[in-house]
């Protein structure tokens, strides 16, 4: 068994980001890539050794330009093209892939945050955005802050990951950028998933970035179902981490960033009531996305979801009896008495 380390430095996105990247060279040189959460660090393993006569390949997972324009949409086009050429160039260095791959043997301290030659922009990571992480001090004045700079290796990884990993969705002034954590995933679900997800949900919902995430979340989890290994269910993630910017002027801001649990959709997915509750939830999402008079269902289906209490509960189902008996409203379905009883079982008080 060939095995390989990346140490998490505690930016979660960058972290997430970085070890898909690394998992996918593994993945593209052995044929074969799983990559496991161990707390501290991430472990990708393969059966079998790197073929590194085989390195142009990566290339075919550098993602499209759309790709590119969301990871590095805070610099403008030309800058965008040089650092995707300056990627490319490195993926086809056969001793800087040897280099991460060697470095990458052992369980080594996390990189130092901060040094490196290259900048890590907002985008690939809401921390390294300039003006948050600087102090003020002593009522000094207001300073931008200065670019966080990281490794070539690190930066590679990143960006490199995040076209594979990422599910980017905007409104024209919000963008979202939500990315899956690894349970013990093989990178090749990872790939096929995030590609199906990412076509499913067409764009970003009308009520706002946090039910635009539960959508993402409820198709994820769908997507996972299809996976099933032995025929048994077994989760592919364990979150989702999330960022989301604003726009002013022609600027992007930070706006917050956080973690979407799965937990109860998981549970959802184990249960008797699977295919009933995720298809009405993933149906209501997808009717409503682009209509209006719609975001008060959505968004308190939304918060039900990623937090499933009683209170919640109840606020949701209300709204939904109510859309039901309104006139010249779409209509989604009353829940029978199984299915509201089987979903109670996991709602906490």
């Amino acid at each position: 068994m060939n095995r390989y380390f990346l140490p998490k430095t505690g930016w979660e996105f960058f972290d997430v980001s970085r070890a898909y990247g690394l998992g996918i060279i593994v993945h593209t040189l052995s044929g074969e890539a799983v990559i496991s959460d161990m707390g501290g660090f991430y472990l990708i393993e393969s059966k079998r050794a790197p073929d590194f006569e085989i390195i142009e390949q990566i290339h075919r997972f550098l993602g499209d330009e759309q790709a590119w324009d969301k990871i590095l949409i805070t610099i403008g086009k030309k800058q965008r093209e040089n650092t995707k050429k300056k990627v490319t160039e490195f993926l086809s260095n056969l001793d800087f892939i040897r280099n991460i791959l060697n470095r990458s043997k052992e369980l080594k301290p996390p990189a130092t945050i901060g040094s490196g030659s290259e900048t890590l922009y907002q985008s690939m990571e809401l921390a390294a955005t300039k003006g948050v992480r600087d102090l003020i001090l002593l009522k000094k004045q207001y300073s931008e802050g200065t670019s966080i700079k990281v490794s070539s290796e690190d930066f590679v990884l990143s960006t490199l990951g995040d076209a594979n990993a990422t599910v980017w969705k905007s409104s024209g002034k919000e963008l979202i950028f939500v990315i899956p954590t690894p349970t013990t995933t093989n990178i090749r679900h990872l790939i096929e998933i995030r590609k199906r997800v990412n076509d499913a949900v067409r764009g970003m919902h009308r009520a706002g970035w946090f039910p635009s995430i539960t959508q993402i979340a409820i198709n994820l989890v769908l997507e996972e179902l299809k996976v099933k290994e032995g025929g048994k269910f077994s989760p592919k993630f364990g979150s989702l981490i999330y960022g989301v910017m604003s726009k002013t002027g022609n600027q992007w801001k930070p706006l917050t960033v956080g973690i979407f649990p799965l937990d109860f959709l998981h549970q959802i997915a184990e249960s008797s009531v699977t295919k009933d509750v995720l298809d009405k939830w993933k149906d209501i999402f997808e009717r409503t996305a682009f209509k209006k008079g719609y975001e008060n269902l959505a968004v308190a289906l939304a918060e039900f979801i990623a937090n499933p209490t009683l209170s919640n509960y109840e606020l949701y189902i209300k709204l939904h009896l109510r859309n039901e008996l309104g006139r010249d409203r779409i209509k989604f379905g009353s829940y029978d008495r199984k299915i509201l009883e089987e979903v109670v079982n996991f709602v906490g008080v």
